[in-house]
């Protein structure tokens, strides 16, 4: 059973910018890693499949859902980590924490404390002036704390030092133990080579191996 089927999606931005045919089937239950160098279509196709942007040719189903057309829907199942992370003006990371809640009518923040210590976080910070990887935690434990059936992570550890990095995977371990479908992508295969149970490869906008 699949969770998330890419159905021969194109986006082309001209300039052999962009992705040409992807075509994946991520299973239910499984951690699928996507790899590829800056600028090899990683971010494009997350923003496939948050429908943030309309295919040019393909379509990308969620469950029974229509990626692009029903991305209202999918949202309320999916937890994302952005590749590039813009914080609202708020005046402090745990306001943005309780302001992700409401939105999401979360009334238990425990695994989101949880989350906080494990990641080693001081919320007090404006999220603005963050450092990188400050920000990265935050949007993590944003993604994480509703416990999410799938999700979504764009280089997750950007910007977290070695012993966060491991502490971040042990988490998506125990993620994939209580039965969450996982799509992450790197740009660093040694990370993550442990931790996916298949492995995509994309070069130019294009898959060039699955392993």
């Amino acid at each position: 059973m699949t969770d998330i089927q890419i159905n021969h999606i194109t986006k082309d931005y001209g300039d052999q910018r962009g992705i040409f045919n992807i075509d994946l089937g991520i299973r239910k239950g499984e951690i699928f890693g996507f790899i590829g160098t800056n600028g090899s279509g990683k971010t494009t196709t997350i923003r496939e499949i948050m429908g943030f942007i309309r295919p040019d040719a393909g379509n990308i189903q969620i469950r029974e859902y229509d990626a692009h057309r029903d991305a209202t829907k999918t949202k309320r199942f999916i937890g994302y980590v952005p590749g590039e992370i813009a914080f609202p003006d708020l005046p402090s990371g745990k306001s943005f924490i309780r302001f992700q809640a409401e939105l999401l009518n979360l009334k238990d923040l425990r695994y989101a404390d949880e989350l906080v210590k494990i990641l080693q976080i001081d919320l007090r910070a404006n999220p603005r002036k963050m450092s990188k990887g400050m920000k990265q935690k935050t949007a993590i434990i944003a993604a994480l704390m509703d416990d999410s059936d799938i999700l979504i992570l764009d280089e997750p550890t950007t910007g977290l030092d070695p012993l966060m990095r491991k502490k971040f995977l042990e988490i998506l371990k125990k993620e994939k133990a209580k039965g969450k479908t996982i799509f992450i992508t790197s740009n660093i295969f040694q990370e993550i080579e442990e931790l996916c149970d298949r492995v995509a490869f994309i070069e130019s906008g294009r898959v060039v191996d699955i392993v």
